[in-house]
């Protein structure tokens, strides 16, 4: 029992774990917090050209539409993350704020007028830095990660077409573009 409470214990409190641990504390917050009342919800999205849905652009990774959205979220999230983490602590808080409000900007510019919500944007841009990352440098190890995140996450491509009533492809591309930016503004900027 003492080793499961010291393995809780270092997740939230030692490096490299608490930049995805608490993330997803806060994910989890705000899917209860939607659940309890879809008006708080909408107020923390991002609601493309209004003023209060710039607000989203901080909280909306963190609110999700329901428990399913949070399940289907967290896994790529943590993996996704953890894989970025490799990379460094200070390079992954660079990557995944820029990630995050880029996309957010993008999205509130551009995108459809509707509540946009959950932290799929920044995933799809993970995934996008990681790919971007493995072509501009051309290392090894990198082109072993995007081989391996194309293999199990490849599929989550079909996420950037507009099939879906309900779902933000438009947060999913502005993710993508953004990650992808990121690493061009790194590595070849």
């Amino acid at each position: 029992m003492d080793d499961v409470i010291d393995f809780i214990a270092r997740i939230f409190t030692a490096s490299p774990w608490i930049y995805l641990s608490w993330p997803a504390c806060a994910m989890f917050v705000g899917t209860l917090l939607g659940a309890v009342s879809a008006k708080a919800a909408e107020r923390l999205a991002v609601v493309p050209r209004t003023g209060p849905g710039l607000v989203g652009l901080v909280t909306a990774p963190f609110v999700h539409a329901n428990f399913t959205h949070f399940a289907a979220n967290l896994p790529p999230f943590v993996v996704l993350g953890a894989l970025m983490l490799r990379r460094g602590e200070a390079r992954f808080l660079k990557v995944a704020l820029a990630i995050a409000l880029g996309q957010g900007v993008l999205l509130w510019l551009l995108g459809r007028k509707a509540a946009h919500v959950g932290m799929s944007g920044v995933i799809f841009g993970f995934f996008g830095w990681l790919i971007a990352l493995a072509w501009f440098t051309r290392a090894t190890p990198d082109l072993l990660v995007a081989g391996g995140v194309l293999i199990f996450y490849g599929g989550m491509l079909a996420g950037l077409a507009p099939a879906r009533e309900g779902v933000s492809w438009e947060g999913h591309l502005f993710g993508l573009v953004a990650g992808v930016g990121v690493a061009w503004v790194h590595y070849r900027g």
